[in-house]
């Protein structure tokens, strides 16, 4: 999902240009609406609001802006880092001061504080190459959704005042919560989607970690709010855990960060060599079947010459898209260089694993590529030339299989490319 309150349009979702002018007429549009309709309705929520804010909004408004300002001064460099690291989604901790205001604030208060947030965050990001129109919109993703949350919130909150006891205000928080997240992750991922469709779905949600620490986020934000409204003096406390879970997210980044290909977002040869090896352990243990695959790319030379190698780079990518849509989620894969992947396939026969490279060729078949300078051409004709070893039967270690699948995969490519070549098959 998105970033200045959830996670952000990332600057990865797409290989071309983020200059306004590059991107295509129908997310141009999309975002003029987005943006439009935040400044408008921001602009009548606060004329409405300035006459009813009372002394205790000002108070929590404030709260909520110096509790900010604190956390920004003493963890700027690891959110300097965070923003450097990431190449795809971000969760922004600064969700739990904006959805904060949306559960303590009136609305117009509640979308002034996140605009606020995202001035003061404009700078650091805009110097770590964030272009000022995707800045623009991911805050006026982050307007809307604390305009729309604190609105129904608070007109549903009168109606639910019976509850005993503190079920009230969870049942409160638990509603923003889902309002907020609704509205700016179905802006977010619509701009997503219209920047580099088709897109797996699991691009536009993030991953469960992804989720899991936006909804900490969001929680602390809600239980923050909740004392600056009963208890303001404890809305320090806050801070805290704040600065454990924004290391916590750094430490997840530079993992990922030190452990995949840059340019496919697939493991690197290095960490793919580590899993095979405890796979390959376990399926000793086990005894059962797996088979190691080498996936190369044909005339890939040719795509770099012909098209440069940007072009080059978007067809890795898609190559590697290919692969992890048709294998199974515990299959490992990774780039080992080049154009050329590998993939261990664990608890399969040969038959299995026969239908799976061919799935794989397939998918490869039909793969169009956008290209980077001028959205409107796919380029297309692409194929791949697949080796693939057995284990045990054609090695018991993942170098004697490479080997194996490395020799099998030029008896593919001698064989005219674009095929699948069993060790030991014939050609």
């Amino acid at each position: 999902m998105p970033q200045l309150t959830r996670r952000t349009w990332s600057r990865s979702m797409s290989t071309r240009s983020w200059a306004v002018r590059s991107l295509p007429a129908n997310l141009r549009t999309y975002i003029f609406i987005v943006e439009a309709t935040a400044v408008v309705l921001a602009v009548s929520s606060v004329i409405m609001t300035v006459g009813s804010v009372t002394m205790s909004d000002a108070i929590r408004c404030g709260i909520f802006v110096g509790l900010f300002a604190f956390f920004q001064r003493i963890s700027e460099r690891i959110e300097r880092l965070r923003i450097r690291v990431a190449d795809s989604h971000q969760i922004d901790m600064n969700s739990v001061w904006t959805f904060g205001g949306v559960v303590a604030l009136p609305a117009g208060l509640a979308a002034l504080l996140a605009i606020f947030i995202a001035l003061a965050m404009a700078r650091l990001r805009w110097r770590n190459g964030h272009a000022p129109h995707r800045q623009a919109f991911n805050a006026a993703t982050v307007v809307l959704a604390c305009l729309v949350g604190s609105t129904l919130l608070h007109d549903a909150r009168p109606h639910i005042w019976q509850l005993p006891g503190g079920a009230t205000e969870a049942l409160a928080v638990l509603i923003a919560i889902v309002i907020y997240t609704l509205v700016n992750t179905s802006l977010v991922s619509g701009a997503i989607y219209l920047a580099s469709r088709p897109i797996p779905v699991r691009a536009l949600f993030g991953t469960w970690e992804e989720n899991a620490l936006e909804l900490a986020t969001l929680c602390l934000g809600g239980m923050t709010a909740i004392v600056a409204i009963y208890v303001p003096w404890l809305t320090a406390l806050a801070v805290v855990p704040m600065v454990v879970l924004q290391r916590g997210a750094l430490i997840k980044q530079l993992e990922v960060a030190a452990t995949t290909d840059q340019k496919t977002g697939l493991l690197n040869a290095v960490t793919w060599r580590q899993i095979v090896g405890k796979e390959l352990a376990r399926a000793e243990r086990d005894r059962s079947g797996a088979a190691l695959m080498i996936i190369d790319m044909d005339n890939f030379k040719a795509v770099n010459d012909t098209h440069g190698h940007m072009v080059g780079d978007a067809v890795l990518k898609a190559a590697a898209d290919c692969l992890t849509d048709e294998l199974r989620e515990y299959d490992t894969v990774g780039r080992f260089g080049g154009e050329e992947f590998v993939a261990l396939l664990p608890d399969v026969v040969p038959e299995v694993a026969a239908r799976i490279t061919e799935r794989v060729l397939e998918r490869i078949r039909t793969m169009h590529v956008e290209s980077p300078d001028d959205p409107t051409k796919l380029l297309s004709g692409f194929s791949a030339s697949i080796g693939v070893a057995l284990y045990p039967h054609h090695g018991t270690e993942a170098e004697l299989l490479l080997h194996a699948a490395d020799a099998a995969l030029y008896e593919a490519k001698r064989a005219g490319r674009d095929r699948v070549q069993f060790v030991g098959a014939g050609a």
